[in-house]
């Protein structure tokens, strides 16, 4: 199947994000530079998932759907890919994953209340927060800068506690690609439920985990902490456009006053290819999925010891889930900072509005758009760029020999 996944399909004749030219230009400033930023990867679908969606778009009417198989569906994945034993009481079948976290802050938190966020974070949720007119708390990470590992910040998480009333947790963590323990989130579980706070789980990424991966929904339920978590297939099985997700409950009286939220906004139901895409992934996907894995790890080996070997300046952090993962570039800064002195032109900020020092760099000198460290959380991240790097083998190694020779340019132009 590896076939599959090295096939390079022309992306920039759809209505992919991903591969607009102002889009990348805002990130970068290169519009002509490859796209390894937004979390989508450039791998076709299941052939089981395409053939049903050429079915429905040859069948050619496209009414309301009436789809009640779709709950045991995600339920016997659950139990294959994650060992979870769930009931469909359980289950909210939902329009995405940001709207939903959006809906639940909403519904358990007020105005003026204090909300914590992991940092670096994923950039809409600290546009969510301040959006409702809640107080962000950010939540950093420890980073050692020797091993290039982050982690979590224990006496920093319960000092928070103590005001906040909920946290938007992010397993597997994005952008660093942790994954946390059972041990980590029974600890997290317990300081919650000790401070009365609500969590909220984004588990977009779970499905792409390396190793195991434990649910929170699980520990929350054995801790006797509030705990909700969202999943969805998109990430799992590149279908980010279809928006559908699934919603996770343990306790039903706030299940029961989602599902009137979303009934009140008129929120219920998915569209008929979203369902179809959804439920087909989650009863054919696993053999693709498996194999996706294995291509994305091969990926990811390559990447880090390709940098090892040529550019030790940049640090690949080596992720246990997903298609994203940070690079530090930090020892790289100061020599970027003496380009960017010597060709202000490349480096204004007007051009690329959503971008960095080091995502301008990279667009301009090396061709390449990454996600800026700075889009995570401000200048404290001013030293890394987020990598996406589900994408063809070929298009990675194109893009490692550009930063190769940028980064010996730089070296030879400005070092000492």
């Amino acid at each position: 199947m590896h076939s599959l996944f090295n096939q390079i399909t022309d992306r920039r004749s759809s209505l992919s994000v991903k591969w607009n030219k102002e889009a990348i230009a805002s990130l970068c400033g290169n519009p002509e530079a490859t796209p390894f930023w937004v979390a989508d990867m450039d791998f076709p679908v299941a052939p089981e998932i395409s053939g049903q969606a050429r079915s429905l778009a040859e069948h050619g009417i496209y009414g309301y759907p009436y789809a009640p198989l779709q709950k045991e569906a995600f339920l016997r994945w659950a139990e294959l890919w994650h060992q979870m034993e769930l009931s469909e009481n359980q289950v909210v079948l939902s329009q995405g994953v940001l709207n939903s976290i959006a809906i639940l802050l909403d519904i358990l938190s007020e105005e003026q209340d204090e909300i914590i966020v992991p940092f670096p974070s994923y950039q809409p949720f600290v546009t969510m927060v301040n959006n409702l007119k809640r107080i962000l708390c950010p939540w950093s990470l420890s980073y050692d800068e020797e091993h290039h590992q982050f982690s979590l910040d224990w006496d920093a998480f319960e000092k928070l506690c103590r005001k906040a009333k909920a946290l938007i947790f992010c397993s597997p963590h994005n952008p660093s690609g942790l994954v946390f323990s059972e041990e980590e989130l029974t600890k997290l579980c317990l300081i919650a439920k000790e401070h009365d706070v609500t969590i909220i789980s984004d588990e977009i990424h779970a499905d792409l985990r390396y190793d195991s991966f434990v649910s929170l929904l699980e520990v929350g339920k054995k801790t006797g902490c509030e705990s909700i978590v969202c999943m969805a297939p998109s990430k799992t099985f590149n279908m980010a456009g279809e928006h559908y997700s699934v919603t996770l409950f343990n306790n039903p009286s706030l299940k029961k006053i989602y599902e009137k939220r979303l009934q009140q906004l008129f929120l219920t139901g998915n569209s008929t290819f979203a369902i179809t895409l959804a439920t087909s992934a989650y009863q054919t996907g696993e053999a693709w999925l498996t194999e996706l894995l294995a291509y994305l790890q091969d990926n990811l080996d390559y990447i880090e010891k390709t940098l090892q070997k040529h550019v030790p300046e940049i640090v690949c952090i080596k992720p246990k889930a997903s298609f994203i993962t940070l690079l530090d570039c930090s020892a790289l800064l100061p020599l970027v900072e003496k380009d960017r002195d010597a060709h202000p032109e490349l480096y204004e900020s007007k051009k690329s509005p959503r971008g960095g020092l080091l995502s301008r760099f990279f667009g301009w000198r090396a061709s390449v758009a990454f996600n800026d460290g700075t889009w995570f959380g401000g200048d404290e991240y001013r030293g890394f760029v987020r990598i996406n790097f589900g994408t063809q083998r070929a298009t990675i190694e194109q893009a490692m020999k550009r930063i190769i020779t940028a980064v010996d340019t730089l070296k030879t132009t400005y070092g000492n």
